[in-house]
């Protein structure tokens, strides 16, 4: 009896010994689970080291351009180029068709994959976003640079998602150094520019005057050819579609994107004129349908200027402060040009109605079927014969002294200048800290004047296909010689 009692005893023993071996294990297994979640994931991408630019989207229309631009520029040699998108079958197509050097690096990444976007951002210190429409698919991206301290430069049009970056990450990115540059291509590099390099000529115009100079107005003529992408088109569908009703009216609202609240700006109106004291000719034109983004980009680097001016401690960041500001008396317009007031009235009344009867559902699906369909391209030869020209026109205030600054792009604008534009910025980013501005260098959400100062001027000026002209006039003169009346640009 007693030898079974000790036989049974054994086995109890030992059945708790295995029990308790296996709590044991299934607790370390817990615990090693528990840990793992802030152990770093794996890397999705194996770079050698950081590459320099990074295209993302580079299979797009604008995406290609930027692509093909960068590989063939003249520092090429002096800058790592990595190219990402969706597709790889797209990816090897496009190296195939440009013959991209092996030196460029090729990822596949999908924007929706916040994992993946994270790995190849990190490994970057210039990210040209090409991938839109911005408000569906680029706050991933920006995210991801503000956190790892990239720069990020992109094409949006879409004043109602840049506020929401600028809400969100603007502090955080001058944190980490990010400078996020959003409205890099046609909207809306050439006006935010304009008036950049029409201030910084008033200013040394005026340097003898013992009052500092602010400017009055500045108002923006554009001349424009070009086509629509399926891009393009898609932004502008989707806006009305996924953006609440009130945060699109609410972007159109004078300083949307400022940090300041300046004088009040000229209301939209069937037809515009602007004299110009440089040919002695008048602009006449009708409503631009890129005002209201541009307006708010422009708007927004005034109150980045105005809020540095006012901030600045040091001696040396107070004296560029000043000569960057344009003054609180400044308002903004810009129209395009027409041939006569009444196709100014015909472009205004026609623009006003496409986007009312694009409110409505019927019409968004009819225009969605008759309109460009994805996959539509165009050829180079198609894409050549595009063009734009911008005269501005910016006045000081109780002064007889103008600036006129006419900036001319060959090429289409928003397929071919635009990616231009937007690498020439991270390019600028890149290799000219010392151009842009002291406060921009800083980081966070600012505009292509703000962060790119002089370096973007240089960088047009010196690329074929830009002519960039500033002309200072007072009292109806330039250096020294009598206006006369010339044929308008």
């Amino acid at each position: 009896m007693l030898e079974r009692i000790s036989l049974i005893h054994k086995m109890k023993m030992k059945h708790l010994l295995v029990v308790y071996e296996c709590k044991r294990h299934r607790l370390v297994n817990r615990r090693a689970n528990n840990y793992s979640s802030f152990l770093p994931s794996p890397p999705l991408f194996f770079m050698s080291s950081k590459v320099d630019l990074l295209v993302l989207g580079a299979t797009g229309v604008t995406g290609r351009q930027a692509t093909r631009y960068l590989a063939n520029h003249p520092e090429h040699s002096s800058f790592t180029l990595a190219i990402a998108a969706r597709s790889k079958h797209k990816l090897d197509a496009l190296v195939q068709e440009y013959s991209l050097p092996n030196s460029i690096q090729i990822f596949t990444v999908d924007v929706t994959n916040d994992q993946q976007v994270e790995e190849v951002v990190r490994n970057a210190k210039v990210v040209l976003n090409t991938v839109g429409p911005y408000y569906r698919w680029g706050t991933p991206v920006v995210r991801a640079c503000a956190r790892n301290g990239v720069h990020y430069v992109d094409l949006t049009g879409e004043p109602f998602w840049v506020r929401e970056i600028v809400d969100t990450y603007d502090y955080s990115a001058t944190k980490t150094g990010s400078i996020i540059v959003p409205a890099c291509g046609v909207d809306s590099l050439p006006s935010d520019i304009s008036i950049y390099v029409a201030n910084k000529a008033l200013k040394e115009a005026s340097a003898s005057s013992t009052s500092p100079l602010q400017v009055e107005s500045s108002t923006t003529s554009w001349n424009v050819r070009g086509v629509m992408s399926y891009g393009t088109f898609h932004t502008l569908i989707t806006s009305l579609e996924l953006v609440p009703r009130k945060k699109l009216r609410e972007s159109t609202t004078p300083y949307y994107l400022s940090p300041a609240i300046g004088r009040p700006s000229p209301r939209p109106r069937l037809l515009y004129k602007l004299f110009d004291p440089s040919t002695l000719q008048t602009h006449i034109g009708g409503l631009w349908f890129m005002k209201f983004s541009n307006q708010a980009i422009v708007e927004r680097s005034w109150g980045i200027l105005e809020r540095n001016a006012a901030s600045s401690a040091e001696p040396k960041q107070t004296a560029e402060a000043q000569k960057l500001r344009y003054g609180n008396k400044m308002v903004y317009d810009e129209f395009m040009r027409t041939p006569s007031s009444f196709a100014a009235g015909v472009v205004s009344l026609g623009i006003m109605f496409t986007m009312m009867m694009l409110q409505i559902g019927p019409i968004r699906w009819i225009a969605k079927k008759i309109g460009p369909q994805e996959g539509s391209g165009f050829s180079d030869e198609a894409l050549e014969k595009g063009h734009f020209t911008t005269v501005n026109v910016t006045t000081a205030e109780a002064s007889n002294t103008q600036a006129v600054v006419t900036l001319q792009g060959k090429g289409d604008p928003g397929y071919l200048l635009s990616p231009i534009m937007m690498a020439d910025g991270a390019l600028a980013l890149l290799f000219n800290k010392s151009s842009i501005p002291t406060f921009a260098r800083q980081g966070g959400v600012l505009t292509p004047a703000t962060a790119f100062g002089d370096a973007i001027v240089e960088r047009l000026q010196k690329n074929p296909r830009f002519s960039l002209k500033c002309e200072v006039v007072k009292d109806g003169m330039i250096d020294g010689k009598k206006v006369e009346r010339r044929k308008d640009i």
